[in-house]
């Protein structure tokens, strides 16, 4: 390669910065002069989750809890894994509660039921835990719920995914669900 061409080449390198640096700086510009959230941004904030989660938020729900699920949903299942290159069950649900409300959840999902008040189905909350009896007499599973009859959990073979539960599986093994002590 000539001398030229390295000059060029590198003309055209540093071109591409400031443009792109330019661009940058225009966004950051923007985000700094926005203004304190409306009535209107907060429904744009829950029809915005509302795509990304798949179902239709109330708006009540814990901005900063459906913020954390979104942040995990595709997370690959990985038992005894913690973090988002790939975690189980009761480790996601153990972070988002610690990120989002600061509380320390016991480890295994069988546990986790010390750390709560138990509730009815009907009595479920954004934010509860639900809890399944899959495999023999134990808990075994755990998610949150979040709204219109919905919860987040890790799935074995889907990862962190978000599912209904009035689907036959989840209905067959919903044990209770359950109140944060905070």
């Amino acid at each position: 390669m000539s001398y030229q061409d390295r000059r060029t080449i590198i003309s055209i390198g540093i071109v591409l910065l400031i443009i792109l640096s330019g661009l940058t700086s225009c966004k950051s510009s923007q985000h700094l002069s926005r203004k304190a959230p409306t009535i209107s941004s907060e429904g744009n904030f829950y029809k915005n989750y509302a795509a990304r989660l798949g179902f239709t938020l109330s708006g009540n729900e814990n901005r900063k809890l459906i913020e954390s699920i979104s942040e995990w949903l595709g997370t690959p299942y990985k038992y005894g894994g913690c973090d988002k290159s790939g975690t189980d069950c009761s480790c996601f649900v153990r972070s988002i509660v610690k990120e989002v409300y600061d509380f320390e959840l016991h480890r295994r999902s069988q546990d986790m039921i010390l750390d709560v008040t138990k509730v009815s189905k009907g009595q479920l909350s954004n934010g509860d835990l639900v809890f399944f009896k899959i495999s023999g007499n134990k808990i075994s599973h755990v998610g949150i719920y979040i709204s219109s009859n919905k919860f987040v959990h890790a799935s074995k073979k889907r990862g962190v995914v978000i599912n209904d539960l009035n689907e036959g599986y989840y209905k067959k093994y919903f044990y209770s669900g359950g109140r944060l002590k905070l």
